[in-house]
């Protein structure tokens, strides 16, 4: 059977960052009951203070937890109990330097934020979307992982892994209802962006909130068909 839209139990990695929060938010307002991890205090203070009706009516959960590792990511999905949708929105970003200059640490930490937490997060979750009869995966990449700019090798590399995750989950598991699709943003408009690029134009670059809603229909049944797609917001 398909999974119903109504109170669905929805995982959001990197909840607590700019787009993560508008995706919370986006998810709440549908009704649906949102579990965050969370490890950045700053951050997670930001989220509590603009969702503090969903966690007073017990709809917003957040949880230390570092979803990189195996036991992270359990921690989440037993808080959430059966995960209807997932969200892998973790992500980090540094470079500057071509390959040859790129210390093998920043390989592994951009591995380790933006592909690793997603495989975690994965393997914990899918085998309850089959047992239930399907599920919704939205994985979030970059435009780099398809331009591939020089001096962004690692970031870049990791982006482009999570592409090649989504499309390899998609056949493992789409033909039993579970339907993984990958958001590709170019430069989101939010205010470390604008801080880092002052002179850039900013009517060039997408909202958090116009990413959210795409996120959002994704999982939804309007979206149902939609599987395996690379969606360029």
């Amino acid at each position: 059977m398909a999974v119903s839209e109504s109170t669905r139990a929805v995982v959001v990695s990197g909840g607590t960052g700019a787009l993560g929060r508008a995706v919370v938010s986006r998810f709440l307002a549908a009704g649906d009951r949102v579990v965050v991890p969370w490890i950045v205090k700053r951050e997670l203070e930001e989220l509590e203070k603009a969702e503090a009706d969903a966690l007073r009516a017990g709809r917003l959960a957040l949880i230390e937890a570092d979803v990189a590792e195996e036991s992270g990511a359990g921690r989440i999905v037993e808080a959430a109990g059966p995960v209807q949708v997932l969200v892998n929105g973790v992500g980090g970003y540094a470079g500057g330097k071509p390959v040859h200059e790129t210390e093998l640490e920043l390989w592994d930490r951009m591995y380790r934020i933006n592909l690793r937490t997603a495989v975690a997060l994965t393997r914990a979750v899918v085998p309850a979307m089959l047992g239930r009869g399907g599920g919704s995966i939205a994985n979030i990449s970059s435009r780099a992982a398809l331009d591939r700019p020089a001096g962004l090798g690692a970031y870049s590399a990791a982006k482009a892994a999570v592409l090649a995750l989504s499309e390899i989950v998609q056949k493992e598991v789409g033909d039993r209802r579970v339907r993984v699709n990958t958001i590709i943003p170019t430069t989101i408009d939010t205010p470390a962006n604008r801080a880092a690029m002052p002179n850039a134009d900013f009517s060039q670059w997408t909202p958090p909130a116009k990413i959210a809603e795409v996120v959002y229909w994704l999982s939804s049944d309007a979206g149902a068909t939609v599987r395996g797609a690379l969606v360029p917001v």
